[in-house]
C-alpha cells in the first residue's frame, strides 16, 4: 500500500497551562530612602509569602526594580492593575536590570495588592534552537502595605457628668487607618465608643461611677504593622486619659434597654420600659420626654408609670413619637415643662435590609446574590439600624474582616462558603427570625485550559494544549478520538465546574479546497468523582465516553488522500 502523509490541524478554543519558571530573578521596592527586597523582607499571611513596605501616604510612589531570570530576553512586563499605575515603563539598566517608577493607590482601603509580571519564552524547536513561537510566563509577587498609625487628644476640661455624654475630637496621623467600631462599651466606670463621623474620629464618653477614673482606649488598624518581634499586628498603641466623674445637676435615671424600636406598634399601644426610680415619680401618671431642658421641645415621647419594683425602680409604658440618638443629646423627662430627672436610650427603626451586593475576588460590587461553592467573598447589606441586628447566613462561614464599612446604614460581612454546602440558598436571619433576603448557591462554571482534553491520531493521546500547530503524520489516520481526563477540571480549591465546549472540524485537500465542514455544539465535560463537587455537577446532559471525528464526518478520515488536512 502506497505510504501516506498526512497533515493533521485541531483548532481548538482555549489557553493551556504549563509548569512555568519564575520570571524574575530579582526585585525591590524602595519608598522614601528604605529599599524592601523579595525574599528578604517577606511575612507569612494566610500560607502566602508578601513583600511587605511601609508607607505614610495612601498615593505614595515606589522605584520598582527588578532583574528578569532569564538574561538577554525580552523585557518583563508589569500587567496594569486599579491598585497601582506604573508612571514610568521599565527601563533597562546595568546588569540586566529594570526599573520603573509605582503610583500605589489607597493603599489603607486595599487589602489585596499584586504585582503580576509577564515574559514571553521563546519555545525551543525539536533541534533545541529558538523557535519563533513563545509561550508566556507569569509570576505574582503579593505585597503587604504595612503603616505606622498614631492616635492623640487634647482634652481641656476632663471634667464628667453622671449620664452626660461628651464627645471628644480623635486626631491621627492616618484617619483611614483606624478602625473605629462605633460600638458602647459596657460597665465600665466610664463607657465610651469610638466613631467615624464628619470625617474625622471622635470618642463618645458616658461616665457612670463618681470620682477619678483612667480610660484607656485600645483600637486597632486597617493595616497592620510589624511589633518588636517581627510579627504582625493591628494593635494601636493605647491611649491613657483621665477624667474627674461629678454628679449630674439633674438627676439621671437609667433605663433598663438602652434601644428601643421606633414603629407603629410602640406609638400606638407602646411598650414596657423599666427606669431607675426617682424617687418623686407619681403612680398612673404621664411624663412627656423631651430632647431640650427649656419648655416648648418637640414630644420624642410619653412615659405613663404604672407600678414601683422590689430592685428600686420603676415599671413604666412607653409610648414613641421621634426618632432619638444618645449622641444627639440627652432626653429630658418633664411633668409639664418642668424638667424632673434627665435620661438617654436611642429610638430608632427597626433593622431592616434594603438591598444586598456581592463582592467575588478580582471583581466589582454586584447586586447578583449567587455565589459558588469554595469561594470568599465579601457580602454588604444595605438599609437602616443596621447596627441594631444580629445577623448571621445559614450554613456558611463568618471569617474576620478588615473592612471599615460598619455603620447604620451599611454593613460589610465577608464570608467562606464550603466546598461541601449542601444548600441551594443562603438564608439571611437577624437573630432566629429569617429576612426576605438571602444567598443562591450556584455551582462554579468558568473555563478550564484545555488540558483535560486528550487527542489520539493515531499514535496515543495528547494534551490539546500541546498541539499548537500543524503534526505531521505519515500513516492513516484511522479516526480522531477525543478523550477527557475529568478528574483534571477540579483540583480544591480551585473549582471550575461544568466545561462547554465548542468543536468546529473542517477537512480541506491538498489544494486547500474545503471537503467537509462539521461542527459540534455544547460537549459538555463534567467533574470526576474526585472533586468535592461531582454528586451535583452529574446529569444526562454530560458526556461520557469519547468523541470520534469520524462519526461527524461524512468521509471518514482513513478514506482521505495524501496530504489531506
Amino acid at each position: 500500500m502506497q505510504k501516506i502523509y498526512w497533515l493533521l490541524a485541531l483548532l481548538l478554543l482555549g489557553g493551556g497551562a504549563r509548569a512555568q519558571a519564575p520570571v524574575l530573578r530579582s526585585l525591590s521596592l524602595t519608598l522614601d530612602t528604605t529599599q524592601y527586597q523579595l525574599g528578604e523582607h517577606m511575612v507569612t499571611v494566610a500560607d502566602e509569602p508578601r513583600l511587605y513596605f511601609y508607607y505614610h501616604q495612601d498615593d505614595q510612589a515606589a522605584e520598582l526594580r527588578l532583574v528578569p531570570a532569564l538574561p538577554g530576553g525580552r523585557a518583563p512586563r508589569l500587567l496594569p492593575s486599579a491598585d497601582y499605575v506604573l508612571q514610568d515603563s521599565l527601563v533597562a539598566g546595568a546588569g540586566g536590570e529594570y526599573r520603573g517608577t509605582l503610583r500605589f493607590r489607597n493603599l489603607t482601603g486595599t487589602p489585596f495588592v499584586r504585582l503580576v509580571f509577564v515574559q514571553p519564552v521563546p519555545l525551543p524547536d525539536s533541534a533545541g534552537r529558538p523557535a519563533p513561537k513563545a509561550v508566556m510566563h507569569q509570576q505574582v509577587v503579593s505585597l503587604l502595605p504595612l503603616t505606622r498609625t498614631t492616635l492623640d487628644v487634647r482634652v481641656l476640661d476632663n471634667e464628667l457628668f453622671v449620664g452626660e455624654e461628651k464627645v471628644i475630637e480623635i486626631s491621627s496621623n492616618n484617619i483611614a487607618n483606624v478602625r473605629a467600631s462605633n460600638e458602647w462599651t459596657k460597665g465600665q466606670d466610664i463607657d465610651y465608643r469610638l466613631a467615624r463621623e464628619q470625617g474625622g474620629l471622635r470618642l463618645h464618653l458616658v461616665p457612670n461611677a463618681l470620682g477619678t477614673h483612667p480610660l484607656v482606649l485600645k483600637t486597632q488598624a486597617e493595616r497592620p504593622r510589624l511589633d518588636a518581634a517581627g510579627r504582625l499586628t493591628y494593635q494601636l498603641p493605647p491611649l491613657r486619659l483621665d477624667f474627674v466623674v461629678k454628679a449630674s445637676r439633674l438627676r439621671f435615671l437609667t433605663a433598663e434597654r438602652k434601644t428601643v424600636d421606633y414603629d407603629e406598634e410602640g406609638r400606638s399601644r407602646g411598650i414596657e420600659f423599666v427606669l431607675d426610680d426617682g424617687h418623686s415619680f407619681e403612680l398612673h401618671r404621664t411624663y412627656r420626654i423631651e430632647a431640650q431642658q427649656e419648655p416648648g421641645g418637640a414630644l420624642v415621647a410619653e412615659l405613663f408609670t404604672r407600678s414601683y419594683l422590689s430592685n428600686d425602680r420603676v415599671l413604666c409604658q412607653l409610648r414613641t413619637y421621634n426618632t432619638h440618638r444618645q449622641a444627639d443629646g440627652y432626653l429630658y423627662i418633664k411633668d409639664g415643662d418642668a424638667a424632673k430627672f434627665i435620661t438617654n436610650f436611642d429610638i430608632t427603626p427597626r433593622a431592616r435590609i434594603a438591598a444586598v451586593s456581592v463582592l467575588h475576588r478580582g471583581g466589582d460590587w454586584t447586586n447578583s446574590t449567587t455565589i459558588s461553592p469554595g469561594e470568599t467573598v465579601d457580602v454588604r447589606l444595605e438599609g437602616e439600624s443596621l447596627l441594631k441586628a444580629r445577623y448571621h447566613f445559614e450554613g456558611v462561614l463568618v471569617v474576620p474582616s478588615d473592612s471599615s464599612t460598619r455603620s447604620e446604614k451599611a454593613v460589610i460581612y465577608r464570608l467562606q462558603v464550603p466546598l461541601g454546602i449542601v444548600r441551594r440558598r443562603v438564608a439571611i436571619y437577624d437573630g432566629s427570625n429569617a429576612t426576605d433576603f438571602s444567598l443562591t448557591v450556584k455551582e462554579a462554571q468558568k473555563p478550564h485550559p484545555l488540558n483535560f482534553v486528550q487527542v489520539n491520531y493515531g499514535d496515543g493521546p495528547h494534551p490539546a494544549t500541546q498541539l499548537n500547530g500543524p503534526v505531521l503524520y505519515d500513516q492513516t489516520i484511522k479516526d480522531v478520538v477525543l478523550s477527557f481526563n475529568y478528574n483534571a477540571i477540579d483540583q480544591p480549591p480551585n473549582l471550575f465546574g461544568r466545561q462547554y465546549l465548542t468543536m468546529d472540524v473542517r477537512v480541506l485537500d491538498d489544494k486547500g479546497n474545503l471537503i467537509d465542514q462539521q461542527r459540534l455544539d455544547n460537549l459538555v465535560v463534567c467533574p470526576g468523582e474526585s472533586s468535592p463537587r461531582s454528586a451535583y455537577y452529574q446529569g444526562s446532559e454530560c458526556q461520557v465516553g469519547n468523541v470520534s471525528l469520524n462519526a461527524l464526518l461524512s468521509r471518514k478520515t482513513y478514506d482521505l488522500d495524501a496530504w489531506y488536512r
